[in-house]
């Protein structure tokens, strides 16, 4: 057990001076206790419950080591001081005993893991602490298992029955059955949530590595629908396979995490461009890995309402299900509070995501066909190229292991190396776009004779296409380039 790492932490020892000096009662409960318990990485995230006045102590404690501090809920006495240093970030959430001690504050929590305690003063003395475990979590630890410490616990913040897959996810526990049952009695009280906190958990757990996982345990609970009800019809729409439209957005999410954890056996060159890509932050919570995994389970929500075509034992179509699904998306991800720049990233790649197996469909994948694809989409364009991968190996009834099957589908042979290509092409060629171009627009009105209009914004978005692609390097290729041009205008 890694309790020196806790001795060694100059905010716990500040704590431990402030409260032994006030003569008041402090234990570190909750989620640092139990990573403690389980050998796993302290987070930079500490939960302490106090017997005594809350708001003077955090106060003091933000004075001691120069931290911001502000209430989060006074009614229940619970305060954060938040410590920045550079680009670390810390917070410390003090909570007032709930009851008479501690134990029954414990009793009063969400999962007999999490309603472990230490005396702050313990943790200092030489020798093992003393934990305190009124519900067995430690044993529960122990056994991986996840279990409530009452149905009225899930009641009281419903909240607590989606963080319960979110934990099993996150720990690789196990919900054990009889807490399983008092989430599906309780379930539709998640209703009672509001959007930004259960966007919280539902992005903290897409930002795992087996969040299909925790995508498949929502679906088994009931969850799934009572959070995201426009996946209604989804299990009974088949998509003209031997999928329904829920099982391929479930094999899409795990196509994406199967691409996602071997970047460095598909895409070997660019796998630290794209792992730094993958790892950014988007908004408070939510990485572009989290988010991609969203788009890659709801690219196809418009099915749902698109109208099918196909017969003769071929593939059904969906006409415009892009377009359908743009809208469902973007009215999902504003229920959820998403930010504007996600919902943008959300809706351009729902309408956008056909757009790699239509290239598929073409003799040849130009420099042109590339260029214009990125230069619509941006940075985009590589979770675009990625999820049309996910999507192909989530319609095929394959295993997601590496190296992938010789024997796949012509079709996904196909995407995969077309994606192959715009992923290098992006990093080796597009990026490295110049700075400056070669002529401007009023050089080429000049050097050619002619006056404003379309025609020299087309000529000179061709002069960039040019330029990238390594086609033309000096002003006099340019113009050489310019006045051989007109068959494409």
């Amino acid at each position: 057990m890694e309790i020196q790492l806790l001795k060694k932490s100059k905010i716990l020892e500040a704590i431990r001076r402030l409260t032994q000096r006030r003569k008041e009662e402090v234990y570190l409960v909750g989620g640092a206790v139990r990573d403690l318990l389980l050998g796993r990485p302290l987070g930079k995230d500490f939960d302490f419950a106090v017997l005594g006045d809350v708001e003077s102590l955090v106060k003091e404690v933000a004075r001691e080591i120069g931290g911001h501090v502000f209430p989060l809920e006074e009614a229940f006495g619970t305060w954060r001081v938040i410590l920045k240093k550079k680009k670390k970030r810390v917070e410390l959430d003090f909570s007032r005993i709930q009851g008479r001690d501690i134990n029954e504050d414990l009793r009063q929590r969400d999962f007999t893991v999490n309603s472990i305690a230490v005396s702050l003063k313990d943790i200092f003395h030489s020798g093992d602490p003393c934990f305190i475990d009124p519900l067995n979590g430690l044993s529960d630890v122990r056994k991986r298992l996840l279990r409530a410490d009452s149905e009225d616990s899930l009641r009281q913040d419903p909240l607590r029955i989606l963080r319960a897959f979110r934990f099993a996810c996150t720990l690789k526990f196990s919900v054990e059955d009889e807490t399983w049952r008092m989430i599906q009695r309780n379930r539709d009280l998640i209703k009672r949530s509001a959007g930004e906190r259960i966007r919280a958990e539902l992005f903290a757990g897409l930002g795992e590595k087996e969040s299909s996982r925790f995508l498949r345990h929502l679906r088994q609970a009931g969850l799934l629908e009572e959070i995201l009800p426009e996946m209604g019809g989804w299990e009974k729409l088949n998509l003209g396979g031997e999928f329904s439209l829920l099982e391929h957005a479930l094999r899409t999410v795990e196509g994406a995490e199967f691409i996602l954890s071997h970047l460095q056996d598909l895409y070997p060159h660019e796998t630290a461009f794209l792992s730094s890509h993958f790892s950014q932050t988007e908004e408070e919570g939510i990485t572009r890995t989290a988010l991609f995994k969203f788009i890659a389970f709801f690219h196809d929500s418009g099915k749902t309402v698109a109208a099918p075509h196909g017969s003769g034992g071929l593939a059904a179509r969906f006409l415009d299900h892009d377009q359908e699904g743009e809208k469902i998306n973007t009215t999902v991800a504003r229920r959820l509070k998403l930010s504007r720049r996600s919902i943008r990233i959300i809706s351009d790649l729902t309408r956008q995501h056909m757009r790699v197996s239509g290239l598929a469909k073409a003799r040849e994948v130009t420099a042109r066909a590339k260029y214009r694809l990125f230069q619509d989409m941006g940075r985009e364009g590589i979770d675009l190229a990625l999820l049309s991968f996910a999507n192909a190996l989530g319609s095929n009834s394959i295993q997601f292991r590496y190296p992938l099957p010789p024997d796949m589908s012509e079709e996904l042979k196909r995407i995969k190396k077309i994606v192959e290509g715009l992923v290098g092409y992006y990093s080796e060629e597009f990026i490295r776009k110049p700075a400056q171009p070669l002529l401007d627009g009023k050089e080429v009105m000049e050097l050619l004779g002619i006056g404003q209009g379309k025609n020299v914004g087309i000529l000179l978005q061709r002069l960039q296409e040019a330029e990238i692609s390594g086609k033309v390097s000096t002003k006099e290729e340019a113009l050489q380039f310019l006045k051989n041009i007109d068959k494409f205008l």
